[in-house]
């Protein structure tokens, strides 16, 4: 008589399998939180899948990459592309805010998304009211920024993948050596120790969510920084200036949308 598989055989079989994506996986993981009366445990899983942000959950350390801040655009006749943005070309409200780190609150199912858009391609992310910081930056100057956006190697976020991954095989990892032999299911208690040992629900960094448009440049021409749709209404130059202020008091959480080259 064949053996009922339980759900950790079934999560441990996903887990190492690393053509399997992590989306899935997590809610299994819930599902096992949920049969072990582990609240830690499915809060995590649920975190992974939606993402932090809009939530005061802080933003994991192993979520924390670099990329280097670029723009897109014209100077004269010459177009330039994934150009490094120097302290000395953001406006002064901006360049203690901005920089080549992020913390990356996108979930799961998102971040797999974007790796497989254009697989082996750098991900081009915007940070907070990238178009509203263009035009900012093309005052009194010759040179024309179309775009601003981190220029991030798929392999950082491909590391935030591995990262959770890792942790799900030394979930299942401490919970084979909890189980006694036979047993199908971990006990809450069981459970417990597991998440103590690997460290898997904390995270040393806040973050304030802000959704940010995204300047888009399409394959038969160059990108334009717009903020919507439908005619633009004029501000009153200070309140933008304190608007993109207080976003880029939030900059390490970015906008999960990609932007296409």
């Amino acid at each position: 008589m064949r053996l009922r598989r339980s759900r950790l055989d079934r999560l441990e079989d996903d887990v190492l399998d690393e053509r399997r994506p992590l989306a899935p996986t997590l809610r299994q993981v819930i599902a096992l939180g949920g049969h072990a009366h582990s609240e830690p445990l499915r809060a995590w899983a649920l975190r992974e899948l939606q993402g932090y942000e809009g939530t005061d959950v802080p933003i994991p350390e192993y979520r924390r990459i670099t990329a280097p801040l670029v723009m897109d655009g014209l100077a004269g006749m010459y177009k330039f592309r994934e150009q490094p943005v120097s302290m000395f070309d953001l406006p002064d409200f901006a360049r203690d805010s901005l920089g080549d780190e992020i913390r990356f609150g996108q979930g799961v199912g998102q971040i797999e998304s974007l790796l497989a858009r254009n697989p082996g391609e750098i991900v081009r992310l915007s940070p907070a009211m990238a178009a509203d910081l263009a035009v900012f930056m093309n005052e009194n100057s010759p040179r024309q920024v179309f775009r601003l956006y981190w220029a991030v190697h798929p392999s950082a976020l491909e590391g935030v993948l591995d990262q959770v991954r890792t942790r799900l095989v030394q979930l299942v990892g401490e919970l084979r050596a909890s189980m006694s032999h036979g047993q199908q299911d971990p006990t809450p208690t069981q459970v417990a120790q597991a998440l103590q040992n690997i460290n898997i629900v904390t995270g040393d960094n806040s973050s304030v969510t802000v959704t940010a448009p995204v300047a888009v440049a399409h394959q038969r021409g160059s990108a334009r920084a717009e903020i919507a749709s439908g005619p633009e209404q004029p501000f009153p130059r200070a309140a933008v200036v304190w608007t993109i202020s207080i976003a880029l008091l939030a900059v390490a959480a970015i906008t999960a949308r990609g932007m296409w080259p």
